[in-house]
């Protein structure tokens, strides 16, 4: 919300009803702006330094001052005006007040790691799971100065994440602050990373493709996901934009969150080509692959059946869905489009399937994760005999080994790519075909009478 603040308007103003407070900003002086609670007001600037955002707070509006006077509009906005002139000269207020406060926190840590990783053109998923964690579970550290923080708290902490949430999740969160940690060290005196006293829980690279047996079957399920309704009688089924989704991501190999963004203007159907602008690893991961012949057919049907599904469009989506609540998404926020709105049309946000018992209420997953899709396409691509490694990095958008010099002299062709991809395909849908049915054999004859001959 924005205003000309004065004494007149801000006594208008008042938080609406389902929020305690509302933040106004003045409309004369760009980053200075008033808190406004249902019990008092407080007067902030905000302003950016060293690509981090700030928020300097002046005070509270009445709060006697070192002049014997109340702090107002007037007053509040000249003293933002000296704290944004410092910021214009280099300086950044908030942080040299906290610094005389016992120098900076987790939190500004994390605020400069986070400003580095968006420089460095990190993933929007990246940057949303370390600050979704970092909010979630280090809440109550992100205010204290980093020279509070000893080894034996890290330590404890990790043990306790570990109890609470996994081994997995408690290792990720603490490399995060490790990795906040080592950028502030190199802008601040610090101590050594305290992360070092942290016995880190072995892991497990899961690697669990489906096994050939058991795809025939995985494939009839992901066939009947969508009911069609005909009259309102149930007639049949067919995979529908979940079912394709999942047919999708075992047939090229995509990331999970990777194949359920790709947008129409990403596909060129007569080319046969797919492009992902920001994968896992940011913009400079960016890569075009090609498309089998059975991958366009799937994608041919889906711009016919969501014409059909969606009467007001899919919005640009190859797999669309309707958002359930707004929220914010990186994802969507990378590409150049709005948050989710609450029935909006949004790309595929969940990839799980699964289904709910009427009586326990219990939600049971009937298909594996999408990610194990992903390890079958690669076991795809090594059985079906005479694709090149470096092929594979390519198709499966994997950096070839470290110290791979022969990587480096490698342009392999399009051409290529679409052969090897065809082959794959054609691999997979044999073997997601469903086995012969045994033919029953004649009841075989006693051996006395097999040896029998008709006596002339």
């Amino acid at each position: 919300m924005k205003l000309r603040l004065t004494e007149r308007t801000l006594d208008r103003v008042a938080p609406p009803a389902n929020k305690p407070q509302l933040l106004v900003w003045d409309k004369e002086l760009p980053g200075f702006g008033v808190v406004v609670g249902r019990k008092c007001s407080t007067f902030v600037t905000n302003y950016w330094a060293k690509g981090v955002k700030r928020r300097q707070v002046i005070g509270r509006r009445g709060a006697i001052g070192d002049d014997g006077e109340p702090l107002n509009v007037s007053a509040a906005r000249q003293r933002a005006r000296e704290i944004l002139g410092r910021v214009a000269g280099g300086a950044d207020p908030s942080l040299e007040l906290r610094m005389r406060e016992g120098g900076p926190t987790l939190a500004d840590a994390f605020d400069l790691h986070v400003a580095r990783m968006k420089a460095n053109g990190a993933s929007p998923a990246s940057l949303a799971t370390i600050t979704r964690e970092r909010d979630k579970y280090l809440e109550n550290w992100l205010t204290r100065p980093l020279r509070t923080i000893e080894r034996s708290h890290c330590r404890e902490l990790h043990e306790t994440l570990s109890k609470k949430h996994g081994p997995y999740l408690a290792n990720r969160v603490m490399r995060h602050v490790r990795a906040a940690w080592n950028t502030a060290l190199k802008e601040h005196d610090l101590p050594a990373n305290p992360t070092i006293a942290v016995h880190w829980n072995k892991e497990r690279r899961r690697q669990e493709p489906i096994p050939w047996a058991q795809l025939p079957a995985w494939h009839a399920t992901v066939a009947s996901l969508e009911p069609v309704i005909v009259n309102r009688k149930r007639v049949g089924t067919r995979p529908g934009i979940r079912g394709d989704y999942q047919l999708f991501v075992l047939l090229t190999g995509l990331r999970r969150m990777d194949a359920a963004t790709v947008r129409w203007e990403h596909v060129d159907l007569d080319e046969g080509l797919l492009h992902r602008p920001n994968p896992k690893g940011g913009t400079d991961r960016a890569f075009t692959i090609p498309l089998s012949s059975e991958c366009v057919r799937l994608l041919e049907r889906r711009q016919a059946e969501n014409r059909v599904s969606f009467t007001e469009g899919d919005a640009g989506w190859v797999f669309p869905t309707r958002a359930l609540k707004a929220k914010a998404c990186p994802l969507c926020a990378s590409l150049g489009r709005p948050a989710h709105e609450a029935g909006a049309v949004v790309h595929l946000v969940e990839g799980k399937q699964q289904r709910i018992d009427k009586d326990t209420g219990k939600a049971t997953r009937i298909l594996p994760s999408p990610h194990r899709l992903r390890d079958t396409y690669t076991s795809a691509l090594v059985e079906v005999g005479g694709i090149s490694p470096f092929v594979i990095d390519v198709l499966t958008n994997h950096r070839p080994p470290r110290g791979s010099v022969t990587a480096g002299y490698i342009d392999l062709s399009i051409e290529h790519l679409a052969e090897c991809q065809e082959r794959v395909t054609q691999f997979l849908l044999a073997k997601m075909a469903p086995p012969p049915e045994k033919t029953k054999k004649s009841p075989r004859k006693p051996r006395a009478q097999r040896h029998l001959h008709a006596v002339p």
